[in-house]
């Protein structure tokens, strides 16, 4: 098993992977995901749009967008970066794995990722951190990335 430690820092919409040879060591991006459909409006991920509804006093309102075609591009995104990491792990890239997403992207992953995978997070950030350069992504971690072995 790989001593390497592999950072990913998501959102529904890009997965950056960083890569960091020591727990107190700087990190460095090896790998970015896109998942452009996440940024596509509701409206442009289904056939058609939605209704109007009339309302005698209010006038003309919009009905309320279903959030089921958002959910399911996070989805598909989440088992992208989750096969990645599977990949990654079975060529022995890493032996370690750090995840900072926010909350709902967060779960998806956890959920698309495989037992074996999931052993080997040590630590999670429920904050979307995918746009920070790694310097000052760096800062957001803890100064180890992984809890001395006993």
């Amino acid at each position: 098993m790989s001593n390497m430690i592999w950072v990913v820092v998501a959102n529904r919409v890009t997965a950056r992977i960083f890569a960091a040879e020591s727990p107190i060591g700087a990190i460095e991006e090896i790998e970015t995901l896109l998942h452009p459909e996440s940024r596509v409006p509701e409206q442009s991920l289904v056939t058609d749009r939605p209704g109007r509804t009339e309302r005698a006093s209010a006038g003309r309102q919009q009905s309320d967008p279903d959030p089921t075609h958002h959910e399911h591009e996070t989805s598909l995104f989440a088992s992208q970066v989750a096969t990645t990491l599977a990949k990654a792990r079975n060529a022995g890239r890493y032996g370690t794995l750090v995840l900072a997403a926010p909350p709902a992207f967060l779960g998806a992953l956890r959920k698309a990722l495989d037992t074996q995978t999931r052993s080997l997070v040590t630590l999670e950030l429920d904050k979307d951190l995918a746009l920070l350069d790694a310097r000052t992504l760096r800062t957001h971690f803890p100064e180890r990335l992984v809890r001395a072995q006993a």
